[in-house]
């Protein structure tokens, strides 16, 4: 009878350990089942969102193509940002600026290495926003001058520089396709890129909308010429009153300019013919669709005339 009750114990321990490996087995199977269910949901959500931000883009550029008035400010409809609008399962967030108002840096010089009329006012630019000499900001200048030359049977003073890199690259001999080529360029580091970047911009027309130029671009606007033939028509506080204007109501023709305080008749002195309006022809439209916890960022670049999709990256 003894050894018929060790039988019994023996038998129920192994039940005992086969119910055991048969519940861990199952949880891990239960866990491994709502994890991938968990992922394929993820996935799911992002991909609604990633059609919900493209769409944002598409709805952003009719937005822009509606707006037909003669001038573009960021009071107008365009300007205001749209913040979780409802669209199906989840919400878009839309922002549409005017690029418009940025310095070209493409403008600083030709493909031939040939310094054009934006040198001067780059080189301004640089002592505004950075806090430079004007000797810093030539330099500056001179490096872009430098990349932009297609010219390879002429070195540049910056050749031997790129050569001497680990690394080593050779000058792209072109004009910036994005602002982050800035990196590669003699002088730019990652804080001058960083402080820059908010005033510039390397596609659309030379021209700036003077509803949305920043106050350091009109005033480094007006060194459009040879240096030494460079007269200040506007200072700071003429700046100033540019602005206190432009809050307080859009410049509707470049004639508007007059009515900000102190201005007057002096405005048609300041920049070059043509170089400044009050339209905006190149934005920059940012997307964000939601679904649950899913979420993709759109990023598109936007040519006004023609709806041009100039660029376009989702994240």
């Amino acid at each position: 009878m003894k050894s018929l009750r060790n039988e019994e114990g023996m038998a129920l321990l192994l039940v005992l350990v086969i119910v055991a490996l048969l519940s861990a087995l199952l949880t891990e199977f239960s866990f491994s089942t709502l994890v991938d269910l968990r992922a394929t949901e993820t996935f799911r959500d992002r991909t609604r969102s990633f059609y919900l931000a493209r769409g944002g883009i598409e709805a952003a550029r009719m937005i822009l193509q509606e707006d037909n008035n003669e001038f573009d400010h960021p009071a107008e409809f365009w300007g205001d940002p749209m913040v979780n609008v409802p669209a199906g399962e989840g919400d878009v967030s839309l922002t549409i600026s005017d690029l418009s108002g940025h310095f070209n840096v493409n403008s600083v010089a030709d493909s031939r290495g040939n310094p054009q009329p934006g040198y001067h006012r780059f080189v301004v630019l640089c002592e505004e926003v950075l806090e430079i000499d004007r000797l810093q900001g030539q330099d500056l200048a001179n490096s872009l001058v430098h990349w932009f030359n297609a010219d390879r049977s002429k070195p540049t003073p910056d050749d031997n520089y790129y050569n001497s890199l680990q690394p080593p690259y050779g000058r792209k001999g072109a004009k910036l396709e994005t602002l982050d080529e800035l990196h590669l360029v003699r002088g730019f580091d990652a804080g001058i890129v960083r402080r820059l970047q908010p005033f510039l911009r390397v596609a659309g027309a030379e021209q700036i909308n003077l509803n949305t130029a920043s106050a350091e671009v009109l005033f480094a606007w007006q060194f459009s010429a040879a240096e030494e033939n460079v007269e200040i028509i506007f200072d700071r506080q003429d700046i100033a009153a540019l602005l206190d204007y432009r809050r307080e109501s859009a410049f509707r023709q470049l004639g508007d300019l007059a009515l900000a305080e102190g201005i007057g008749e002096r405005w048609p002195a300041a920049w070059l013919q043509n170089s400044v309006g009050v339209k905006g022809h190149l934005y920059r439209l940012v997307s964000r669709g939601r679904v649950n916890q899913g979420t993709r960022l759109a990023t598109a670049t936007v040519e006004k005339k023609g709806n041009q999709l100039l660029s376009l990256k989702v994240e």
